[in-house]
């Protein structure tokens, strides 16, 4: 079997019923950590229950969302706790789960506490509507990418953003077969530009790569949200009646109607098929 056919392998999922996952990635400085905390925090607001998945190292989301920090999947390894460990909720109902580790340090985990994690975390999933997550840099870790249901590409108008999305869009594109692609155009002065953004990637990926782009909205360039980010607090809640705050409440609105994904194969819980993934990407890479 090719790599090809290995990685395209690893979005088949079991019958059970769980809620979309839908993955913000992007290059370096696009936002996507902002993009994702502010739609789940939006997202409580609208009582949609919201479980936002925190993949990148440094409890960057309960920072920004003003949540007490929590261990992560890495750290339970040591401390050989429970999801409990991982988990903080807030009071309007969304659900912060922190999963910051490594392929190797995912491989290394015992099966005992795999065991128990997942059938952890497979309740407290079902519990919710949709799923969000923050996912780690792909040149570190594709597996979020490679498994999420719906990818959101989170670009800016800058020259390196729209460079380094591309690079991103081409690899998951030819090494795990993703297809589909929802895009979000960040930090844009307004609709023209986020428009012309969107146009010119849309133009460059149809040159060179058979994939679907779907234009999803932007989020205005606006000082309201580093303010909030001073407060410690997302901005759909400081500054409600702010632009961005509006953008990002409308956008959340739209957010389940962007579910389509690449296969409609009903998956098996998230945390399961993450660690199925880690074992195959470990394969795959010779780790």
């Amino acid at each position: 079997m090719s790599a090809h056919d290995q990685a395209s392998g690893l979005r088949k999922r079991a019958a059970h019923d769980y809620p979309p996952s839908f993955a913000f990635f992007g290059a370096e400085k696009s936002g996507q950590s902002t993009v994702a905390g502010e739609l789940a925090a939006a997202l409580a607001l609208q009582r949609q229950r919201p479980l936002l998945i925190d993949h990148q190292p440094g409890q960057s989301q309960a920072r920004r969302l003003g949540l007490p920090t929590t261990g992560s999947l890495a750290s339970v390894a040591v401390s050989l706790g429970d999801l409990n460990e991982l988990m903080v909720s807030n009071r309007h109902g969304l659900t912060l789960i922190n999963l910051a580790a490594s392929v190797d340090e995912r491989t290394r985990l015992s099966p005992r506490i795999w065991r128990r994690l997942i059938n952890e975390f497979s309740s407290v999933e079902q519990n919710s509507a949709l799923m969000l997550l923050d996912t780690p840099p792909l040149a570190e870790d594709a597996g979020p990418c490679c498994i999420a249901d719906n990818l959101v590409l989170v670009i800016t108008p800058s020259s390196d953003s729209l460079t380094g999305g591309y690079a991103q869009l081409k690899r998951l594109a030819q090494d795990y077969a993703r297809r589909r692609f929802n895009v979000l155009v960040n930090r844009a002065a307004n609709f023209d530009e986020a428009q012309a953004v969107f146009n010119r990637l849309q133009r460059v990926a149809g040159d060179y790569l058979s994939v679907g782009l779907r234009w999803v909205g932007f989020v205005p360039d606006d000082n309201t949200i580093r303010k909030s980010q001073t407060l410690r607090r997302p901005v759909v809640e400081a500054f409600p009646d702010s632009e961005v705050a509006q953008a990002y409440l409308q956008l959340a609105q739209m957010l389940p109607l962007w579910h389509a994904p690449d296969d409609d194969a009903i998956r098996n819980s998230y945390l399961e098929h993450l660690l199925m993934t880690s074992k195959a990407l470990a394969d795959l890479t010779g780790r």
